[in-house]
């Protein structure tokens, strides 16, 4: 126990380490007042087009630093409760990188007068409401960020080294994921890979077994034989709100080599969501450790199923045994058995200020899922590149786990256009 006391210690040190070096960028610009304004997203396309379209033709007759209007781009109009009901604001971007407004008498010169009524009269096209203008939170793009990150993605392609995301649009994709994460066993730490349609509220999919390549080092895993073993099964996982719930299941097909095959044949977790804030501590004109947290909160079930090999056959009697005591050529004892992983299931996201367009950026997490312990820092270095440094923990001893792993990756984000 005082090993593991000592490891867990150690996890905590790096993380707070790695929150120290994280400073903070200009604040956001003042939100509106929701009592004399209307907001909602532009969603009917032909609408959403025209708007594009009058944007870039500006930027191209005039000497100004505005950007144009991205396809991944959330496109707001802000229409004043006065008796004109006119149309008073277009902002456009996404909650990562900000937003672009045109503001008051700026719409009308971008848009033209015609337009800029046509997009006020929200009441006659496909539309949907929003208070991204009215949040008063001085870290609510990081908030955001934090909320959608993890299971959708704020761009229409992200490819990393344990996750894969394609989005035919902002309805839905395909995603390819190499271990879990929330699982505590990422890259191919889990020995399975999935494969499945996602949506901003729910993916699913299969399961396929996966090479148990090291992207770092192993520590306590000299020989390279303690790996877990995928096979063929499916996943599921849901996001509401706050709460958050992931189901797998697989089974063995004769994968692997050697005289037994350990692999998690059942996995479920449930979690809770909890944002706050954190406004920092000045130094000079920064700030240290602004930014905003997400704290999760839950249990994690995991099974290790464990079989042997005999004879060239994987042996799938499953008896509550240490198979390393089970006699191999007996009907009655078979060469199965599980262990309980289960635990309980504590995250913390940190997100530097996303405003701004300003980088470096920086993610910070810690994890304690069952009996792995994660802390994990991506450094931001633009826009596009994202470099994660993963050092993980395993508080169980036993043939199937290395004692610590330190994991390396990469995450781009591309948009289409």
């Amino acid at each position: 126990m005082t090993k593991t006391i000592r490891k867990t210690l150690l996890m905590t040190l790096i993380f707070l380490i790695s929150l120290t070096a994280v400073w903070a960028q200009p604040k956001a610009p003042p939100m509106l007042d929701p009592r004399r304004f209307d907001a909602w997203t532009v969603e009917y396309e032909p609408f959403r087009l025209l708007i594009e379209n009058a944007v870039e033709e500006y930027i191209t007759l005039n000497d100004t630093e505005m950007l144009p209007v991205a396809a991944t781009d959330n496109l707001i109009a802000v229409r004043s409760k006065s008796g004109q009901r006119q149309l008073y604001q277009i902002r456009y971007g996404t909650v990562s990188d900000g937003f672009t407004v045109i503001d008051n008498m700026e719409v009308k010169w971008v848009l033209g007068a015609t337009l800029a009524q046509t997009i006020s009269e929200k009441e006659k096209y496909y539309h949907l409401d929003t208070q991204e203008p009215f949040e008063t939170t001085e870290h609510q793009p990081e908030i955001d960020y934090l909320e959608v990150e993890s299971f959708w993605t704020h761009t229409d392609l992200q490819i990393g080294a344990d996750r894969l995301v394609y989005l035919f649009g902002k309805s839905g994709g395909i995603t390819v994921e190499w271990g879990s994460e929330l699982f505590g066993r990422p890259y191919g730490e889990a020995g399975f890979a999935r494969m499945g349609v996602i949506t901003p509220l729910f993916k699913l999919g299969v399961q396929v077994p996966s090479p148990a390549i090291a992207l770092g080092y192993r520590a306590g895993d000299e020989d390279g034989n303690k790996n877990l073993t995928g096979g063929i099964g499916a996943f599921g996982a849901f996001k509401y709100k706050v709460l958050y719930g992931e189901l797998f299941f697989q089974s063995l097909d004769g994968l692997g080599d050697g005289n037994h095959l350990n692999n998690i044949d059942l996995g479920v977790l449930m979690n809770l969501s909890f944002n706050t804030t954190l406004s920092g501590i000045k130094m000079g004109s920064n700030k240290l450790m602004a930014g905003a947290m997400q704290i999760r909160l839950g249990g994690v079930v995991s099974r290790v199923n464990h079989n042997q090999i005999i004879n060239g056959v994987v042996s799938f009697q499953d008896h509550t045994r240490d198979w390393t005591s089970a006699v191999p050529d007996s009907n009655t004892y078979g060469g199965s058995s599980s262990t309980d992983d289960s635990g309980v299931f504590f995250r913390v996201d940190y997100a530097s200020p996303l405003i701004e367009r300003q980088y470096p950026r920086h993610e910070a997490v810690f994890q304690v899922s069952g009996p792995s312990i994660m802390t994990k820092y991506t450094y931001n270095v633009n826009k596009g590149l994202g470099l994660p440094l993963t050092l993980l923990v395993y508080t169980s001893e036993n043939d199937w786990t290395p004692s610590a792993a330190v994991l390396v990756g990469f995450k781009l984000r591309l948009d289409q256009n």
